[in-house]
C-alpha cells in the first residue's frame, strides 16, 4: 500500500529521472528498503530524512511537503488479517469511525473490553 509518503518520495524520485537503484545508491541504502518505504512495508526513519536531505538540494518548500507526508504516514497503521471477513470488517470499520457518534464508540469500546 503506497503511503504519503511514499508516493512523494517515488513522485520526487520520478521528477528526477532516477530509477530506485539511482536513488538508493545516492541514499546509501539498499534499493530492497528504499522500495519497501516507497511501497509503505517500512516506515521513513529519521536517519533515512536526513540521508535524503543530505543527498539533495532541497528548497524550504520540497521540504516541507516531504515532511508533511512522512507526519500522515506515521500516523497510519497497518493491520495484518488472518482471513477475508476479518479484512472485510476492518476495512468497513475504518471507514465508518470517523461517522461513530459518541455512543457508538463507547458500545464497541464496551464490547471490545468484556472479550478480555
Amino acid at each position: 500500500m503506497l503511503t504519503p509518503f511514499g508516493k512523494t518520495l517515488r513522485v520526487f524520485r520520478l521528477n528526477r529521472g532516477e530509477l530506485l537503484k539511482d536513488m538508493a545508491e545516492r541514499l546509501e541504502i539498499t534499493p530492497a528498503y528504499l522500495s519497501s518505504v516507497e511501497n509503505g512495508k517500512k516506515e521513513p526513519t529519521p536517519e533515512l530524512m536526513a540521508k535524503l536531505y543530505k543527498a539533495y538540494d532541497l528548497n524550504q518548500e520540497q521540504k516541507e511537503e516531504i515532511e508533511e507526508a512522512r507526519a500522515k504516514t506515521i500516523q497510519m497503521i497497518s493491520i495484518k488479517f488472518d482471513n477475508d471477513d476479518d479484512a472485510d470488517l476492518g476495512v468497513l470499520f475504518a471507514r465508518k469511525l470517523g461517522s461513530l457518534s459518541d455512543t457508538q464508540r463507547l458500545n464497541i469500546k464496551e464490547i471490545l473490553n468484556r472479550m478480555n
